[in-house]
């Protein structure tokens, strides 16, 4: 049997968002006639990339453990979604790391999510010229804050996918490609 809440984040998940639409939100613009014919439905990468340019360019964005862990311990109610990268090296401090954040956002309900490649994370993050220095170390842990006038049809779809997909009985949970 599925809950209410369930049915409208499966909901969410198959209804088709306006790439244009939300590339305008964040700054970028697109050629009218091209939006009106051209419509993409999103997906899950898309739209985490989107939300992490937004939070980068709204400054609610917040990375590197340490300062992460400063945010957790203070304020972990502003803290919307939690990325992390997938551990593939042998690095076990890294993996205690990820272990303690996990724990802690699960303690919390704070949304967590997992993303491939630290190089796509980093790149994408070396997009904004406040962070052209980042480092795979740097985008170890990303928490985005909620943004302070609503979200964004990406958020919405990033935390519909989450409550959805991560709530499921689904195993092993997805890790999410960032596109190129």
């Amino acid at each position: 049997m599925y809950t209410e809440r369930q049915i409208e984040c499966s909901l969410l998940m198959s209804s088709e968002i306006s790439l244009s639409k939300l590339s305008e939100d964040f700054g970028e613009r697109s050629d009218p006639s091209v939006a009106k014919t051209q419509k993409t439905s999103l997906t899950i990468s898309e739209a985490l990339a989107i939300t992490l340019k937004q939070a980068l360019q709204e400054r609610r964005l917040t990375m590197g453990v340490l300062d992460c862990g400063k945010l957790l311990s203070c304020s972990p109610n502003r803290v919307m979604v939690c990325v992390l990268p997938e551990v593939t090296s042998g690095d076990i401090s890294m993996l205690i790391q990820h272990t303690l954040i996990r724990s802690f956002c699960w303690e919390h309900e704070i949304r967590l999510l997992t993303v491939k490649d630290e190089r796509s994370l980093v790149e994408l993050v070396r997009g904004c010229p406040e962070h052209k220095d980042a480092t795979e170390q740097s985008v170890s842990c990303i928490m985005l804050e909620y943004p302070s006038d609503g979200n964004s049809e990406a958020d919405t779809f990033v935390c519909g996918y989450h409550d959805t997909v991560m709530y499921s009985d689904m195993y092993p949970k997805p890790i999410i490609h960032l596109p190129d």
